[in-house]
């Protein structure tokens, strides 16, 4: 739903800022938009205020999470529309879409909505995280669509040893009791297979990155790296007023020509980083993706490099990257 200038789905949680101290944190839940007040709608969600409601201007509130479960795919191997599907798994590589079909150059080649749209913050991942739990008995899809998607097995021991700090920092946050090893892991868990499968959501397009809010796929989520990419992906977002149900899709169009079984990859980064040399792309993607890109054109030019210039790949994390 589109406000003044945000942007939000319906039944998104938010907290109240700027209003009164009583009310400051408080969660709400998104109802709607009301175009001739200029406020938003919405309700308490702490039972003290008995299901109240309230009407606030948008700039007294801030995002939290939203979980559309009706957006998670309820399996199959086939994206929407079968023009690509979950490619086969190789050695050392994660999970990937290709081709299913001939594709033609700028073909839209499938639409997607996120299941979960989360701020850039940890707490809230892990909130948004148990609520799927705790919808799972009646509403099983987003979590069961969580939990297909990777756990960042690949990722760098410091991507690993970040996302275990900061299960101990939510944990923390959340409770004084003592966390034991095993709730430790968990939390970690959700974090790394939120790192590792997330894409920056806004006005300006689709992305892997670090600012703004974060939404998981089903089918998006898998699309891999690389920097020689055969896909782009960009947001259809444009800012009207109402309820769109476009608004939030994700569009996959190729860049070239793919034959059936091509891998259809993207680029994590800004648009410069495909004219960054090597050593440059892949410190970037290591320090904001967790992964020592391994695709073709990576490891070309870094054989390219004088002996002794390029760090040992043979120990460095494999980069999720299917391709042919």
């Amino acid at each position: 739903m589109h406000g003044l200038a945000e942007r939000l789905p319906q039944h998104s949680t938010v907290y109240l800022t700027g209003l009164s101290p009583d009310l400051e944190g408080e969660p709400c839940e998104v109802l709607g938009f009301d175009p001739s007040a200029k406020r938003w709608l919405l309700r308490f969600l702490h039972p003290r205020f008995e299901n109240q409601s309230c009407q606030v201007p948008e700039q007294c509130f801030t995002f939290g999470y939203c979980v559309q479960p009706g957006a998670a795919a309820l399996g199959g191997s086939a994206a929407p529309g079968g023009a690509a599907r979950e490619a086969k798994r190789r050695p050392g590589l994660g999970r990937g879409l290709e081709a299913a079909e001939q594709l033609e150059q700028g073909q839209v080649i499938f639409e997607e909505c996120p299941f979960l749209i989360t701020a850039d913050d940890v707490n809230e991942v892990c909130r948004a995280y148990f609520k799927m739990r705790a919808a799972s008995g009646d509403s099983p899809g987003a979590l069961d669509a969580f939990n297909r998607l990777s756990a960042g097995e690949h990722f760098s021991q410091e991507a690993v040893q970040r996302c275990e700090a900061q299960a101990a920092q939510v944990w923390q946050a959340a409770t004084s009791r003592a966390a034991s090893p095993l709730e430790l892991r968990q939390i970690a868990e959700v974090l790394r297979r939120w790192e590792a499968n997330r894409f920056l959501q806004g006005a300006g397009g689709a992305g892997r990155g670090r600012a703004g809010r974060y939404a998981l796929f089903s089918w998006v989520s898998l699309l891999n790296h690389s920097c020689q990419p055969s896909a782009m992906l960009d947001s259809l977002s444009a800012l009207q007023s109402g309820a769109l149900p476009e608004d939030g899709k994700s569009r996959v169009k190729a860049l070239r020509g793919l034959a059936p079984g091509e891998a259809i990859c993207i680029n994590y980064g800004p648009p410069e980083l495909l004219e960054w040399d090597v050593a440059r792309r892949r410190e970037y993607l290591q320090r904001q993706n967790g992964f020592t890109c391994r695709c073709p054109r990576c490891l070309t030019e870094a054989k390219a490099k004088p002996q002794g210039e390029e760090k040992s790949d043979l120990v460095s994390s494999v980069a999720e990257c299917s391709y042919t």
